[in-house]
Protein backbone atom coordinates (compact mmCIF):
# COMPACT_ATOMS: atom_id res chain seq x y z
CA UNK A 1 0.00 0.00 0.00
CA UNK A 2 1.77 3.49 -1.16
CA UNK A 3 1.48 5.89 1.47
CA UNK A 4 0.47 9.63 0.92
CA UNK A 5 4.07 10.71 1.18
CA UNK A 6 5.25 8.06 -1.67
CA UNK A 7 1.92 8.86 -3.88
CA UNK A 8 3.14 12.65 -3.54
CA UNK A 9 6.60 11.88 -4.85
CA UNK A 10 5.24 10.35 -7.88
CA UNK A 11 3.10 12.56 -8.49
CA UNK A 12 5.44 15.66 -8.10
CA UNK A 13 7.91 13.67 -10.27
CA UNK A 14 5.22 13.41 -13.14
CA UNK A 15 4.39 16.33 -12.88
CA UNK A 16 8.21 17.64 -13.16
CA UNK A 17 8.58 15.37 -15.89
CA UNK A 18 5.46 16.36 -18.04
CA UNK A 19 6.47 19.94 -17.34
CA UNK A 20 10.04 19.38 -18.52
CA UNK A 21 9.24 17.97 -21.77
CA UNK A 22 6.96 20.79 -22.59
CA UNK A 23 8.98 23.25 -21.92
CA UNK A 24 11.33 21.45 -24.19
CA UNK A 25 8.96 21.14 -27.04
CA UNK A 26 7.70 24.55 -26.97
CA UNK A 27 10.90 26.67 -26.46
CA UNK A 28 13.65 25.08 -27.85
CA UNK A 29 12.40 26.61 -31.34
CA UNK A 30 12.63 30.07 -29.50
CA UNK A 31 15.99 29.44 -28.50
CA UNK A 32 17.11 28.07 -31.58
CA UNK A 33 16.24 31.63 -32.90
CA UNK A 34 17.87 33.15 -30.16
CA UNK A 35 21.03 30.78 -30.51
CA UNK A 36 20.98 31.46 -34.20
CA UNK A 37 20.19 34.91 -34.44
CA UNK A 38 23.46 35.38 -32.18
CA UNK A 39 25.82 32.92 -34.02
CA UNK A 40 24.63 35.44 -37.24
CA UNK A 41 25.82 38.43 -35.44
CA UNK A 42 29.36 36.65 -35.68
CA UNK A 43 29.09 34.55 -38.61
CA UNK A 44 27.79 36.15 -41.37
CA UNK A 45 27.02 33.18 -44.08
CA UNK A 46 24.06 34.32 -46.93
CA UNK A 47 21.85 31.61 -48.13
CA UNK A 48 23.45 31.20 -51.27
CA UNK A 49 26.60 30.44 -49.69
CA UNK A 50 25.70 28.42 -47.27
CA UNK A 51 22.73 26.69 -48.95
CA UNK A 52 23.40 27.29 -53.15
CA UNK A 53 22.46 29.32 -55.73
CA UNK A 54 19.15 28.23 -56.55
CA UNK A 55 16.06 28.39 -54.53
CA UNK A 56 13.29 26.30 -55.46
CA UNK A 57 9.21 27.21 -54.08
CA UNK A 58 6.69 25.28 -55.46
CA UNK A 59 2.93 27.46 -55.17
CA UNK A 60 4.72 30.61 -55.76
CA UNK A 61 2.21 32.11 -57.47
CA UNK A 62 0.19 33.63 -54.37
CA UNK A 63 0.52 33.59 -50.50
CA UNK A 64 2.80 31.91 -48.92
CA UNK A 65 4.52 30.49 -51.70
CA UNK A 66 4.84 33.99 -53.19
CA UNK A 67 6.04 35.19 -49.50
CA UNK A 68 8.60 32.38 -49.38
CA UNK A 69 9.99 33.55 -53.30
CA UNK A 70 9.97 37.27 -52.22
CA UNK A 71 11.97 36.58 -49.26
CA UNK A 72 14.78 34.26 -50.84
CA UNK A 73 14.71 36.66 -53.59
CA UNK A 74 15.60 39.91 -50.69
CA UNK A 75 18.34 37.27 -49.51
CA UNK A 76 20.27 37.04 -53.38
CA UNK A 77 18.89 33.95 -53.63
CA UNK A 78 18.09 32.99 -57.53
CA UNK A 79 14.70 31.10 -57.69
CA UNK A 80 12.36 28.94 -59.30
CA UNK A 81 9.00 29.37 -59.18
CA UNK A 82 6.62 26.30 -59.89
CA UNK A 83 3.13 26.80 -59.87
CA UNK A 84 0.29 26.06 -62.81
CA UNK A 85 -0.90 29.65 -63.51
CA UNK A 86 2.04 30.84 -65.95
CA UNK A 87 0.71 34.42 -66.27
CA UNK A 88 0.53 34.87 -62.50
CA UNK A 89 4.12 33.17 -62.12
CA UNK A 90 5.79 35.51 -65.14
CA UNK A 91 4.13 38.62 -63.02
CA UNK A 92 6.05 37.29 -59.95
CA UNK A 93 8.75 36.62 -61.79
CA UNK A 94 9.34 40.31 -63.32
CA UNK A 95 8.59 41.38 -59.62
CA UNK A 96 11.57 39.64 -58.11
CA UNK A 97 13.96 40.55 -61.01
CA UNK A 98 12.83 44.29 -60.97
CA UNK A 99 13.16 44.53 -57.22
CA UNK A 100 15.40 42.15 -56.24
CA UNK A 101 17.71 41.80 -59.23
CA UNK A 102 17.79 38.44 -58.95
CA UNK A 103 17.61 35.51 -61.65
CA UNK A 104 14.79 33.78 -62.28
CA UNK A 105 13.21 30.67 -63.92
CA UNK A 106 9.57 29.97 -64.34
CA UNK A 107 8.56 26.05 -64.24
CA UNK A 108 4.34 25.40 -64.60
CA UNK A 109 3.59 22.40 -62.87
CA UNK A 110 -0.43 21.51 -62.27
CA UNK A 111 0.60 18.98 -59.64
CA UNK A 112 -3.44 17.52 -59.18
CA UNK A 113 -3.54 16.25 -62.40
CA UNK A 114 0.27 15.34 -64.16
CA UNK A 115 1.87 12.48 -63.24
CA UNK A 116 4.42 12.88 -65.11
CA UNK A 117 5.60 16.57 -64.35
CA UNK A 118 8.08 15.14 -61.97
CA UNK A 119 10.54 13.61 -64.70
CA UNK A 120 10.52 16.81 -66.52
CA UNK A 121 10.83 18.93 -63.48
CA UNK A 122 13.92 16.76 -62.53
CA UNK A 123 15.13 17.47 -65.82
CA UNK A 124 14.66 21.31 -65.83
CA UNK A 125 16.45 21.53 -62.36
CA UNK A 126 19.79 18.83 -62.70
CA UNK A 127 21.65 21.71 -63.93
CA UNK A 128 21.17 23.69 -61.25
CA UNK A 129 22.70 24.13 -57.91
CA UNK A 130 19.67 24.22 -55.58
CA UNK A 131 20.17 24.79 -52.10
CA UNK A 132 16.91 25.36 -51.24
CA UNK A 133 13.35 23.56 -51.41
CA UNK A 134 10.19 24.94 -50.78
CA UNK A 135 7.75 22.62 -50.42
CA UNK A 136 4.67 25.20 -50.09
CA UNK A 137 1.95 23.99 -52.85
CA UNK A 138 -1.13 22.88 -51.36
CA UNK A 139 -5.05 22.71 -51.39
CA UNK A 140 -7.73 22.91 -49.04
CA UNK A 141 -11.55 22.43 -49.16
CA UNK A 142 -13.47 25.62 -50.00
CA UNK A 143 -15.13 25.55 -46.62
CA UNK A 144 -15.90 22.91 -44.11
CA UNK A 145 -17.21 19.71 -44.58
CA UNK A 146 -17.35 15.90 -43.54
CA UNK A 147 -15.77 13.73 -45.83
CA UNK A 148 -18.34 12.21 -47.78
CA UNK A 149 -19.69 15.99 -48.89
CA UNK A 150 -16.39 15.66 -51.06
CA UNK A 151 -16.16 15.62 -54.60
CA UNK A 152 -14.32 11.95 -55.15
CA UNK A 153 -12.27 14.35 -57.79
CA UNK A 154 -11.40 16.79 -55.00
CA UNK A 155 -9.92 14.20 -52.52
CA UNK A 156 -7.79 12.96 -54.83
CA UNK A 157 -6.60 16.06 -56.02
CA UNK A 158 -5.82 16.47 -51.77
CA UNK A 159 -3.70 13.85 -51.62
CA UNK A 160 -1.70 14.64 -54.70
CA UNK A 161 -1.32 18.11 -54.56
CA UNK A 162 -0.82 18.25 -50.63
CA UNK A 163 1.04 14.65 -50.38
CA UNK A 164 2.13 13.22 -53.80
CA UNK A 165 4.04 16.76 -54.53
CA UNK A 166 6.30 17.41 -51.74
CA UNK A 167 7.38 13.49 -51.21
CA UNK A 168 8.39 13.30 -54.61
CA UNK A 169 10.03 16.28 -55.17
CA UNK A 170 12.22 15.23 -52.20
CA UNK A 171 12.99 12.26 -53.92
CA UNK A 172 13.87 14.10 -56.82
CA UNK A 173 16.22 16.56 -55.01
CA UNK A 174 17.37 15.07 -52.10
CA UNK A 175 20.28 12.80 -53.65
CA UNK A 176 22.10 15.91 -55.17
CA UNK A 177 21.81 17.90 -51.82
CA UNK A 178 23.63 14.73 -50.13
CA UNK A 179 26.03 14.74 -52.90
CA UNK A 180 26.79 18.47 -52.12
CA UNK A 181 27.02 17.86 -48.30
CA UNK A 182 24.58 20.99 -48.09
CA UNK A 183 20.72 21.86 -48.66
CA UNK A 184 17.70 22.87 -46.51
CA UNK A 185 14.09 21.76 -47.13
CA UNK A 186 11.18 23.75 -46.20
CA UNK A 187 7.93 21.89 -46.06
CA UNK A 188 4.66 23.76 -45.04
CA UNK A 189 2.37 21.83 -42.75
CA UNK A 190 -0.39 23.40 -41.09
CA UNK A 191 -1.08 23.99 -36.92
CA UNK A 192 -4.47 21.39 -38.13
CA UNK A 193 -1.81 18.59 -37.95
CA UNK A 194 -1.36 19.17 -34.34
CA UNK A 195 -4.55 16.91 -34.25
CA UNK A 196 -7.03 15.19 -35.85
CA UNK A 197 -9.49 17.67 -37.56
CA UNK A 198 -13.04 16.51 -37.89
CA UNK A 199 -14.68 18.55 -40.60
CA UNK A 200 -11.46 19.27 -42.03
CA UNK A 201 -10.31 15.48 -41.95
CA UNK A 202 -8.51 14.68 -45.11
CA UNK A 203 -6.43 18.49 -45.34
CA UNK A 204 -5.42 17.96 -41.68
CA UNK A 205 -4.40 14.03 -42.41
CA UNK A 206 -2.51 15.58 -45.06
CA UNK A 207 -0.37 17.88 -43.41
CA UNK A 208 -0.28 15.72 -39.98
CA UNK A 209 1.85 13.20 -43.31
CA UNK A 210 3.84 16.42 -43.81
CA UNK A 211 4.71 17.02 -40.27
CA UNK A 212 5.84 12.99 -39.33
CA UNK A 213 7.60 13.03 -43.16
CA UNK A 214 9.55 16.21 -42.71
CA UNK A 215 10.93 14.96 -39.00
CA UNK A 216 11.63 11.24 -40.21
CA UNK A 217 13.19 13.15 -43.48
CA UNK A 218 15.59 15.43 -41.56
CA UNK A 219 16.85 12.40 -39.35
CA UNK A 220 17.77 10.63 -41.90
CA UNK A 221 19.79 14.07 -44.07
CA UNK A 222 21.54 15.05 -40.83
CA UNK A 223 24.47 13.19 -41.20
CA UNK A 224 24.55 14.56 -44.82
CA UNK A 225 24.61 18.41 -43.61
CA UNK A 226 21.53 18.89 -45.05
CA UNK A 227 18.82 20.25 -43.19
CA UNK A 228 15.07 19.99 -43.12
CA UNK A 229 12.30 22.72 -41.65
CA UNK A 230 8.78 21.59 -40.52
CA UNK A 231 6.57 24.91 -40.71
CA UNK A 232 2.78 24.55 -38.91
CA UNK A 233 1.29 27.93 -40.20
CA UNK A 234 -2.06 28.96 -38.75
CA UNK A 235 -4.94 31.03 -40.04
CA UNK A 236 -2.42 33.60 -42.08
CA UNK A 237 -4.48 36.06 -45.17
CA UNK A 238 -4.33 34.43 -48.10
CA UNK A 239 -6.18 33.36 -50.97
CA UNK A 240 -6.93 29.94 -48.97
CA UNK A 241 -8.49 31.38 -46.70
CA UNK A 242 -10.21 34.10 -48.43
CA UNK A 243 -13.73 31.76 -47.64
CA UNK A 244 -13.01 33.22 -43.92
CA UNK A 245 -12.46 36.79 -44.62
CA UNK A 246 -15.57 37.58 -46.83
CA UNK A 247 -18.24 34.95 -45.17
CA UNK A 248 -17.14 35.79 -41.85
CA UNK A 249 -15.73 38.79 -41.47
CA UNK A 250 -16.83 39.72 -38.17
CA UNK A 251 -15.99 36.44 -36.82
CA UNK A 252 -13.03 35.91 -34.18
CA UNK A 253 -11.15 33.60 -36.24
CA UNK A 254 -11.12 36.22 -39.59
CA UNK A 255 -9.80 39.24 -37.11
CA UNK A 256 -7.09 36.81 -35.71
CA UNK A 257 -6.21 36.18 -39.65
CA UNK A 258 -2.00 37.23 -39.70
CA UNK A 259 -1.70 39.58 -42.56
CA UNK A 260 1.08 38.10 -45.03
CA UNK A 261 3.74 40.76 -44.81
CA UNK A 262 4.13 40.12 -40.85
CA UNK A 263 3.96 35.93 -41.15
CA UNK A 264 6.70 36.27 -43.53
CA UNK A 265 8.87 38.75 -41.77
CA UNK A 266 8.81 35.88 -38.88
CA UNK A 267 8.98 32.31 -41.24
CA UNK A 268 11.82 33.85 -43.07
CA UNK A 269 13.70 34.83 -40.12
CA UNK A 270 13.46 31.10 -38.98
CA UNK A 271 14.44 29.79 -42.60
CA UNK A 272 17.94 28.20 -41.51
CA UNK A 273 17.38 28.77 -38.22
CA UNK A 274 15.38 25.85 -36.66
CA UNK A 275 14.20 22.46 -37.40
CA UNK A 276 10.24 23.44 -36.56
CA UNK A 277 8.60 26.51 -36.25
CA UNK A 278 4.83 27.85 -36.61
CA UNK A 279 6.32 30.94 -38.64
CA UNK A 280 4.53 33.27 -36.57
CA UNK A 281 4.71 33.89 -32.87
CA UNK A 282 0.86 34.01 -32.71
CA UNK A 283 0.65 30.85 -34.07
CA UNK A 284 3.28 29.06 -31.74
CA UNK A 285 1.33 29.95 -28.66
CA UNK A 286 -2.02 28.37 -30.19
CA UNK A 287 0.73 25.37 -30.85
CA UNK A 288 1.96 25.38 -26.88
CA UNK A 289 -1.56 25.53 -25.75
CA UNK A 290 -2.84 22.93 -27.72
CA UNK A 291 0.10 20.34 -26.69
CA UNK A 292 -1.00 21.15 -22.87
CA UNK A 293 -3.80 18.99 -23.52
CA UNK A 294 -4.51 15.36 -24.89
CA UNK A 295 -5.09 14.84 -28.30
CA UNK A 296 -8.94 14.08 -27.35
CA UNK A 297 -9.34 17.65 -26.04
CA UNK A 298 -7.20 19.17 -28.78
CA UNK A 299 -9.76 17.06 -31.22
CA UNK A 300 -12.43 18.71 -29.69
CA UNK A 301 -11.46 22.28 -30.39
CA UNK A 302 -10.11 21.73 -33.81
CA UNK A 303 -13.81 19.87 -34.35
CA UNK A 304 -15.67 23.03 -32.64
CA UNK A 305 -13.63 25.53 -34.41
CA UNK A 306 -14.65 23.72 -38.26
CA UNK A 307 -17.58 22.92 -37.27
CA UNK A 308 -18.81 26.42 -36.26
CA UNK A 309 -17.26 27.51 -40.09
CA UNK A 310 -19.09 24.84 -41.63
CA UNK A 311 -22.85 25.66 -39.76
CA UNK A 312 -21.81 29.03 -40.21
CA UNK A 313 -21.22 28.65 -44.18
CA UNK A 314 -24.77 26.46 -44.57
CA UNK A 315 -26.79 29.29 -43.09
Amino acid sequence: MLTMTAMGTILAFVGSYCIVWWLYENLRTPVQLLLSGLKQLVVQNSLPEKYGEWAVVTGASDGIGKGYAQYLASRRMKVVLVARNESKLNRVAQELTEKYGVRTKVLVADFSKDDELYDRLKRELAALDVGILVNNVGMGYDRAMCVDELPSGVVRSLLKVNIESMTLLCHALVPAMKQRGRGLIVNISSLSAAAPSPFLTVYAASKAYVRSFSVALREELCQHRVEVQTVLPGFVRTNMTEVITTEFKDGPIAKHLVPLDDYMRYAGFAIGKTDRTCGYWTHGLQYAGLNLVPECVRMIIQKTIYNTLRKANAV
